[in-house]
């Protein structure tokens, strides 16, 4: 049979189908967040598949990962969960290249707004949401301070709902200053701040941590012992 011959594929056919579920893990936002997403309705989605969900910060696209179980639920957060819309449209998508504009003068706002203002912060990114109303401008800050006016000044210019996340390291979580993650060995005095106590000859760690200098010279006193015994020639 030619391929003139070769008789038509319908369309619905040639279309992978994939069973209707009620709830998805469904990527989101470009700081790669995720989580269970539940529709109204059971939906057919497949890995990949754009679709709408309302988050905590409102209206976006996601992607979906894979149908969600009852042990998903388990293991994720309690609040990891939204509501599935659904699939995304060809206008959903092609929304796109203008909340990009819009992302791009918001950004530009805001680290010229925090250098006049004197913020304590760095603006790490800025994200539109679908709706258009809303946006989330994502930050890092080194200390304290009011970031009410950056709001305001960034809603009246741009006529938005603005969102701040704050990105920062609770300050609980962060490490003692000098300490250093130690190489997991018994004595390694990563709990005094100080250089590994015996889990190497010189005081330092041969294992890497970097708390000390490294003494190789017993490794090498023995490895020249036996290239001697073996009649090989050292070379140290």
């Amino acid at each position: 049979m030619t391929a003139a011959e070769t008789p038509a594929v319908p369309l619905a056919a040639s279309r992978q189908c994939h069973p209707a579920a009620d709830a998805y893990l469904v990527g989101y936002g470009r700081a790669g967040g995720f989580a269970l997403f539940r529709a109204a309705a059971p939906l057919a989605c497949g890995r990949g598949d754009a679709v709408v969900v309302r988050t905590r910060r409102g209206l976006e696209l996601g992607q979906v990962l894979c149908p969600a179980e009852d042990r998903h639920a388990r293991l994720l957060p309690a609040p990891a969960e939204g509501e599935l819309l659904r699939p995304a449209t060809p206008d959903d998508l092609g929304s796109s290249p203008l909340r990009r504009r819009r992302e791009h003068a918001l950004f530009e706002d805001c680290q010229r707004l925090v250098g006049e203002l004197g913020l304590p912060v760095v603006v790490l990114d800025v994200e539109a949401l679908l709706d258009g109303r809303r946006a989330a401008v994502q930050y890092l800050a080194w200390a304290e301070g009011d970031l009410a006016p950056l709001v305001e000044a960034l809603a009246r210019r741009h006529g938005l709902e603005v969102l701040l996340e704050d990105l920062t390291l609770p300050a609980d979580d962060h490490p003692p200053e000098g300490e250093h993650g130690g190489c997991g060995e018994p004595n390694c005095g990563k709990a005094g701040g100080g250089g590994c106590d015996s889990c190497s000859s010189g005081g330092g760690c041969a294992t890497g941590c970097g708390s000390g200098k490294v003494d190789m010279r017993e490794y090498f006193a023995h490895l020249r012992t036996r290239m001697e015994e073996s009649h090989r020639v050292p070379l140290l």
